[in-house]
């Protein structure tokens, strides 16, 4: 299923969509990407499902938590068990039930197992212009990312102004894209080709986090009072977090080298604010009335 894409000469294509420049997936995805279709499910697996710069890492911290029934930091990081990043996806066999597993790939290229036994997902989503300016620092400040491609393609990300019109006009898309993602989504639920979901709303995780974090335990089915989700809540915080990555975790991408952090940069809503003119945020704002006419989608802006 791979096919070219006329915006990207570097990047895996897959499916018409572009993919991150995972070992697994270079130069062509269309063996892993069978694989993680044809991944064996457990029963309990969790499997996270969101597109990038939602909060994955985040939630990835909270459910390890709420499974293991104490706000300890798991030693691992979200991309031991991200589903397209793994080399080889048989060495997840070794991990112990129940697996807390990741993936940003779109809703029609999941594990068809995970989706027929009915296994918990949890899908984590978050406004998009918010979105927007987290990825464009994420590709700016990631050396793997940011640099010229080659005589016939334009730099990527390039200035603020080229990344958001790139992306408003479905150039260099990352997993489908933020409205192709979230309308496949949406309907998917709608169609029940899902029947096992919980939404979690990065915004309300942050105006809220204790009783989203208990809201996330009743779908997980495992037991937390008020005092194991006031310490998860406490330790997930974002500052408390980015130290534990840097101080608690092994086998995560060294974040911090020069100065440069592209997992985690300031885990606010509305920084958008700071990043849109006034023009570009009228123009997002028309595509975005576009793009979710006739849905029942609907996202918070600032909190």
């Amino acid at each position: 299923m791979s096919s070219k894409c006329e915006h990207c000469s570097v990047f895996p294509v897959y499916d018409g969509y572009v993919l991150p420049a995972f070992p697994p997936l270079v130069p062509v995805p269309d063996k892993h990407m069978a694989a993680v279709r044809n991944f064996e499910s457990r029963d309990n697996d969790i499997l996270i499902c969101s597109l990038p710069k939602t909060g994955t890492n985040w939630g990835y911290e909270i459910i390890s938590m709420l499974v293991q029934g104490h706000a300890t930091y798991v030693k691992g990081a979200k991309i031991t068990g991200m589903l397209e990043a793994v080399d080889d996806l048989s060495t997840l066999n070794e991990l112990k039930s129940p697996r807390v597993l990741s993936t940003h790939v779109p809703f029609r290229h999941l594990p068809k197992q995970h989706l027929a036994k009915g296994c918990k997902i949890v899908h984590f989503r978050r406004n998009p212009k918010d979105v927007m300016v987290s990825c464009y620092n994420h590709c700016t400040h990631d050396d793997r990312i940011s640099h010229p491609r080659t005589s016939e393609d334009e730099e990527f990300p390039g200035t603020w102004e080229n990344f958001l019109k790139d992306q408003m006009e479905s150039k260099h898309n990352f997993y489908d894209g933020f409205f192709k993602y979230e309308k496949e989504w949406e309907d998917a639920k709608n169609k029940n080709q899902v029947t096992s979901v919980h939404t979690v709303f990065y915004e309300n995780l942050k105006k809220d986090p204790v009783n989203e974090i208990k809201r996330l335990a009743t779908y997980l089915e495992v037991p937390a009072d008020d005092e194991l989700a006031k310490d998860i809540a406490d330790k997930c915080s974002f500052q408390k977090f980015l130290n534990a990555v840097l101080t608690v975790k092994t086998g995560v991408v060294k974040i911090v080298e020069g100065g440069n952090q592209f997992l985690f940069r300031k885990g606010i809503v509305g920084d958008w604010k700071n990043w849109f003119t006034v023009a570009q945020n009228e123009q997002f704002d028309e595509l975005l009335d576009k793009e979710l006419k006739g849905t029942s989608l609907k996202f918070t802006f600032e909190i």
